[in-house]
């Protein structure tokens, strides 16, 4: 007679519980390769990524975009990180990354040019205090990465070793060839305000342009801010503006190399805050009533008394050099013509039935 164990409540629960218990050891097991698997990517892609190299310049078949992180440590805080990406231009894919710390956040804190990236940095701040504290060793720099992520420092724009010192504003322009710089020295009112270009290479000064200077010179030009402006293509020209708020009161045009500089007034009838657009040739599209004047009602009023008076507006063009002037449409003191230079000869604007026509400036 054979004996046999009758399983009872007490085994079976027995069973139950080395069955779970194997259950969760095997889940324990698979999870526990599947940390160590992921862990062993992530190093083997951090080696990778730190091994990876890119040229100094940009590629012809490669961009350059920026994405400008705020770090937003606080109220006060206008600090950033800046990520830059290099990518092909026909995928979009990826080549390189690498990050800027310490970028001062401003209208405009970056250029990007072929073989470097410009930008505005700061150091010792301290993002609690809208000023920093004396002998804080508080510094504002210009610095200049290239497309493998080194970094140089290139000009000191600012310091706070007991006063602060501005030396030159945050804004700057790098001409296309990445020769020079324009910075704008001092401040509006002193004896020294003044447009100034500089070497990249050498940081010395190869051209001062002051305002006193142009002041004494041209004594019809109002006194004002000068405006940085923009490089022709070929980086041959500078054209920048001398403005009082929404008002230019002269242009300026500088040649690379010889300096030679042209300072250009405006049309007398051109009020402050007008539409207009000019292009690389000196021709100026504007028009001859306000579209702007930074008080709620005024414009409308300003459209209305014109109105009532039988007054149109008019949009003209108007070179700078000659002082031709060319009526070319005329509308409701209310119409925006919305002038756009589609060339250095043709230009586009708007009428008030919803068309958009050109006019091509005759040799």
């Amino acid at each position: 007679m054979k004996n046999f164990i009758k399983p009872n409540k007490h085994t079976n629960w027995l069973y139950l519980i080395i069955v779970v218990l194997t259950f969760f050891l095997a889940i324990v097991v698979v999870l526990n390769y599947q940390q160590r698997a992921i862990r062993e990517i992530k190093e083997n892609q951090k080696i990778e990524k730190s091994q990876r190299t890119h040229s100094a310049c940009l590629a012809d078949d490669e961009v350059a975009t920026y994405e400008i992180r705020e770090k937003k440590r606080g109220a006060m805080d206008d600090e950033a990180v800046v990520i830059m990406s290099i990518n092909d231009k026909k995928t979009g894919a990826k080549e390189f990354d690498f990050q800027i710390d310490n970028v001062r956040i401003n209208y405009r804190p970056i250029e990007v040019h072929k073989c470097g990236v410009y930008i505005v940095k700061r150091f010792n701040y301290d993002y609690k205090k809208i000023e920093q504290d004396p002998g804080s060793d508080y510094k504002e720099e210009l610095w200049k990465y290239d497309y493998n992520g080194n970094g140089e420092t290139l000009i000191l724009l600012a310091e706070k070793p007991k006063e602060f010192i501005a030396y030159y504003s945050t804004d700057f322009r790098v001409d296309p060839t990445e020769n020079y710089i324009v910075l704008i020295r001092s401040y509006l009112g002193q004896p020294d305000y003044a447009l100034v270009i500089k070497d990249l290479e050498t940081k010395e000064d190869v051209f001062v342009l002051a305002l006193d200077e142009i002041l004494e010179q041209y004594p019809n030009v109002e006194p004002g801010s000068f405006g940085l402006g923009i490089w022709t293509p070929d980086g041959k020209y500078l054209w920048g503006d001398i403005y009082v708020g929404a008002y230019e009161t002269a242009y300026y045009r500088v040649e690379m190399g010889t300096w030679k500089t042209d300072i250009l007034s405006m049309p007398s009838d051109l009020p402050s805050g007008a539409e207009r657009a000019w292009n690389f040739q000196g021709w100026l599209a504007y028009v001859d009533m306000t579209s702007f004047t930074g008080f709620e009602g005024m414009v409308e009023q300003m459209e209305e008394e014109a109105r009532q008076k039988g007054e149109m507006k008019n949009l003209w063009i108007y070179n700078l050099f000659t002082k031709e002037k060319i009526k070319i449409a005329s509308a409701d003191p209310s119409w925006r013509f919305k002038p756009k230079w589609l060339s250095d000869t043709e230009f586009e604007y708007e009428l008030p039935d919803g068309k958009k026509k050109n006019y091509k400036i005759k040799n």
